[in-house]
């Protein structure tokens, strides 16, 4: 095979070698001079990611579970360095290579049955973002009732099964929704860029409202636990598997915001800032706050919104819970938003681009009709733990098959052609489907079977340790580190 080289824009040459139905503007390697993402990004991306509403919910439910603060915080802490470590090892390639996650799936399953986790991705991002888009609304309802008066009235009009009010304010949010993904991923950093800084002021703010309901900052960090031995650590595991699944899905898709760092160094500082660092700190400020709110209203408040909705001053509402709401839509563009966009684009990527698929997010987002059903924890933590376990599974196969099956490298040019080193079978590669089964049964065994039903609460890690192993026995084929065909790396990209 021909070593590749091209500039900003695709050669003639290059470009035919690829097949119309894996490549489009949206799936190519990001050429050098185009990586301009720097560490600060990654760290205000961050920033705005850490304030996910179902992540807090999460956190906070650890107090009313009967952990103290330093219990809960340990298991924070538990758990965002495992996440770092595991965000760390997957976004190396999409670092060096310059290609997202759609593409780089294809390397262990084949072109055909990488189309499969693809699929299980972009359902998982377009029902995050339908249930992201509308809590921006309860944001929005919440900012029009403290300066509009009678606002709250419009609650008794129903239509579509919710309040006038709910339905303004969801229409809002699916136009301001519209107005950022549609232009493209840089409209969606350069909102990041202020948008996540910004709600860490509110947050902070949140910690002082604590402070001043409990009379000091010991009454919040005192919490005495309620729960020991056997309890405490079921618990434990249970939560965290409950916070990794979160941000699952974000891990296996790190590399689509990856493939535009300037250089490994940026994307590895920006996202220690990030995580653990801003992930750590929210949910400490997630603790501080809940303990506050069980001291003020006499019962645990989960949701931030609800809590800023109860502040005296209406000025600071509306401020607040525009602030929220902002932060919610770059959340939701930064993460679900990207991962929709590019795994759409490459099931369809002949008629898919982008923007188009983020269209199509929105359209499908709103025929979810989440207003009916959100807040249902049981049905909820269950399509979360699914897809949650599945994440895992797949991660556990791609970081096998980039370290110690492809020794960090990839034939890019392969990964656009039908025909290239990753065609295995017609396009499946039996030994990463087989790997993905066998995870994800192992993962989610303890809601197949009632009697294994504590297993449950390690699903992630189950996961990760099924399809790992699974497909380190299952993969007998070895990449010769002295091979007599050269590979394209992002450096060529440049030239």
């Amino acid at each position: 095979m021909v070593k590749v080289k091209m500039g900003s824009n695709l050669s003639g040459s290059f470009q035919d070698r690829w097949d119309s139905s894996l490549y489009n503007s949206d799936l190519a390697p990001v050429p050098t001079e185009k990586k301009s993402w720097t560490w600060w990004t990654y760290a205000c991306i961050w920033m705005g990611i850490a304030h996910n509403v179902n992540q807090w919910i999460i956190v906070a439910i650890m107090i009313q579970q009967g952990m103290s603060f330093w219990q809960a915080f340990g298991v924070v802490c538990f758990v965002f360095g495992i996440v770092y470590i595991a965000i760390v090892a997957n976004s190396i390639a999409g670092a060096k290579f310059g290609i997202p996650f759609p593409v780089i799936i294809r390397a262990a399953f084949g072109h055909r049955a990488a189309l499969v986790p693809i699929f299980i991705r972009g359902v998982m991002g377009i029902f995050w973002f339908g249930i992201f888009m509308f809590l921006a609304s309860e944001a929005i309802d919440v900012a029009f009732g403290a300066v509009i008066p009678g606002w709250g009235g419009l609650e008794d009009i129903r239509i579509l099964g919710m309040g006038l009010n709910t339905l303004i304010g969801y229409a809002i949010s699916i136009a301001l929704h519209y107005f950022v993904i549609t232009k493209g991923i840089q409209r969606i950093k350069n909102f990041e860029m202020w948008a996540g800084p910004v709600i860490m002021v509110v947050a902070i703010g949140l910690v002082f409202w604590a402070m001043d309901v409990a009379g000091g900052f010991m009454p919040l960090i005192t919490i005495e636990s309620t729960i020991s031995g056997g309890e405490f650590w079921s618990l434990f595991f249970l939560s965290a598997t409950g916070i990794i699944g979160t941000v699952a899905t974000l891990i296996v898709n790190i590399s689509d915001l990856t493939r535009y760092a300037r250089s490994q160094k940026d994307h590895l500082i920006g996202s220690l800032i990030g995580v653990p660092g801003m992930f750590i700190l929210f949910s400490a400020i997630t603790l501080l706050v809940t303990a506050g709110s069980v001291i003020a209203f006499g019962d645990a408040v989960y949701d931030p919104i609800q809590i800023i909705a109860q502040l005296d001053n209406n000025f600071l509402v509306f401020i607040a819970a525009i602030t929220v709401l902002f932060s919610i839509i770059g959340l939701n563009a930064a993460t679900n938003a990207v991962a929709v966009g590019f795994d759409l684009a490459a099931l369809a990527p002949k008629y898919l681009s982008f923007s188009r698929a983020g269209v199509i997010a929105i359209v499908i987002g709103v025929f979810m009709v989440p207003w009916l059903w959100y807040g249902q924890a049981e049905t909820m933590n269950n399509i979360m733990g699914i897809l949650g376990s599945l994440m895992g599974a797949l991660l556990a196969i791609m970081l096998v098959d980039f370290y110690f099956v492809r020794r960090r490298k990839y034939d890019v040019d392969s990964l656009f052609m039908k025909h290239g080193e990753y065609e295995y079978k017609n396009g499946f590669n039996w030994r990463g489907i087989t790997a993905f089964a066998i995870g994800s049964f192992i993962a989610l065994i303890g809601l197949i079977i009632p009697q294994l039903g504590w297993l449950y609460s390690f699903n992630w890690f189950l996961g990760i340790a099924g399809a790992g192993i699974s497909y380190m026995i299952l993969t007998t084929r070895k990449v010769d580190k002295e091979k007599n065909t050269e590979v394209t790396t992002s450096d060529d990209i440049a030239n």
